[in-house]
């Protein structure tokens, strides 16, 4: 029997294709969205510059996707345009079985025990944020986090705590993530593929900010190996099985990739997590009290939960190396297979009510299989899911503890018209801060209250 044709949506022409594809920031990813949820489980797209393009936004489809052969479907190849700002070097960008060992090397500082080494500085960096916060006055919890996540992945980075020298280190790293957030890049990659804009000064400057800041840092811990260097360092003095290490080239590459894989989506996951549970305020009672007990069961379900309905990165891909069969479809050699994160953790054959914040959903079992990606699949998971869980179960208790948060809209938040590499809300998650009172606030103001002439305080 011969296997059915790709369905097209009719009206996305090849130059409405063209447009979504080139600056991912029409609307395309929801427009896209919708149309496999209606036309599933795999819908071909008309994309120029991109060449044959599926889209896939079911559970099955993506455990077939990730449990495929690396030789088979590329993962390198399929992270598109993410490749020109991380970098030729970055292990996000290679194949097997060189990404395969440039992962072994990275696991170690994010993963296990050495994450609880982390704690004290991500709350630190948290407390010194909340002083610098305007109390009573609404702020875009996005921004917050933003600069919160900035610092703390600078700081355990690069081993820094003088402020000074964080804010220096962490500039051309937000100039490089403001640059992988533009519409440009995504129009670059398209652009490029058809043989035009291969010159890009802008990146190009960026780049040579970060060689200027990361090199000779690097090469100072390669001089003086007892030289404190955060991961940075862990990562200079990494050896494979065979004894090599890593040059000064795929240390700077692989450095970009966790600053901004783990500044970013970070920093919008946390943004979604307080405007969920400002909306629900039963489950913000009880992280609040996980944050003054120190568990973190329940956290972590809800965190769980708002990355199931807001996966930040919400798109993952692979690339066909040869003819393959994709459930009933047969793809050809070179086409790129984009998973639907955002259409997959929403599956309602595997989530009763799929569009409800339910964090019970997490407590005592796991997730449905290939129903819950947030972090993508396979080889190529997102490496620092473990280091993201820390910072983010860290950040909220903090916040909890040492603050009190109130929501300025009175409904939840959308992600925004426009779409892009990152799901964002729409209005950055406003909110109004105030500083908890503490026993010893409370004290000194009962102290004040009882000097008051006149005072009826009994």
């Amino acid at each position: 029997m011969r296997a059915p044709g790709l369905p097209v949506p009719l009206g996305l022409t090849h130059v409405f294709g063209g447009l979504y594809a080139a600056a991912y920031g029409l609307g395309g990813q929801q427009l896209v969205a919708d149309v496999v949820r209606r036309m599933g489980p795999v819908v071909a797209l008309p994309v120029l510059g991109y060449g044959p393009v599926v889209a896939v936004g079911d559970p099955t489809l993506a455990k077939q996707v990730f449990s495929a052969k690396p030789d088979v479907l590329l993962g390198g190849e399929g992270v598109g345009p993410a490749a020109a700002i991380y970098g030729s070097r970055s292990m996000f960008v290679q194949e097997e079985p060189e990404h395969l060992r440039r992962r072994k090397l990275l696991i170690p500082p994010l993963h296990g025990g050495v994450l609880d080494g982390y704690v004290p500085i991500i709350e630190a960096a948290t407390r010194t944020a909340m002083a610098q916060w305007p109390q009573n006055r609404p702020i875009r919890m996005l921004d917050a986090a933003r600069e919160l996540t900035l610092e703390v992945i600078v700081r355990i980075m690069f081993g820094v705590d003088d402020p000074a020298e964080v804010a220096r280190l962490g500039e051309p790293f937000e100039e490089l993530l403001t640059l992988a957030l533009s519409d440009e890049t995504p129009v670059r990659y398209a652009a490029r593929r058809l043989g035009a804009l291969r010159m890009w000064g802008r990146l190009g400057a960026v780049n040579r900010r970060i060689d200027d800041t990361v090199l000779p840092l690097i090469a100072a811990r390669r001089a003086d190996p007892g030289r404190p260097a955060g991961i940075l360092g862990m990562l200079v003095d990494a050896r494979g099985e065979d004894g090599e290490g890593l040059s000064d080239k795929q240390i700077r590459d692989d450095l970009v990739t966790l600053i901004l894989a783990g500044h970013e989506t970070t920093a919008t996951t946390l943004a979604w997590v307080v405007d969920l549970l400002l909306h629900h305020p039963e489950a913000l009672r009880k992280v609040a009290e996980e944050a003054r007990d120190g568990g973190t069961r329940y956290t972590e379900a809800v965190v769980n939960e708002t990355l199931r309905l807001w996966p930040p990165a919400p798109i993952t891909g692979r690339m066909t190396a040869g003819r393959y069969q994709l459930g009933d479809y047969t793809l050809e050699p070179g086409t790129r297979i984009v998973l639907l994160l955002d259409v997959i953790n929403r599956d309602p054959a595997s989530y009763p009510d799929p569009d409800a914040f339910r964090p019970d959903r997490f407590l005592g079992q796991r997730p449905p299989a290939s129903a819950w990606v947030p972090f993508g699949g396979g080889l190529k998971r997102c490496i620092g899911a473990a280091f993201a869980m820390c910072e983010l179960t860290t950040v909220l208790h903090t916040l909890l503890r040492e603050g009190r948060l109130e929501p300025v809209d009175s409904r939840p938040e959308r992600p925004r018209g426009r779409a892009g590499p990152v799901l964002v809300p729409r209005n950055g998650t406003r909110v109004r801060f105030s500083r908890a009172v503490t026993g010893a606030d409370q004290d000194s103001a009962d102290a004040l209250a009882d000097s008051r002439p006149g005072n009826l305080r009994r």
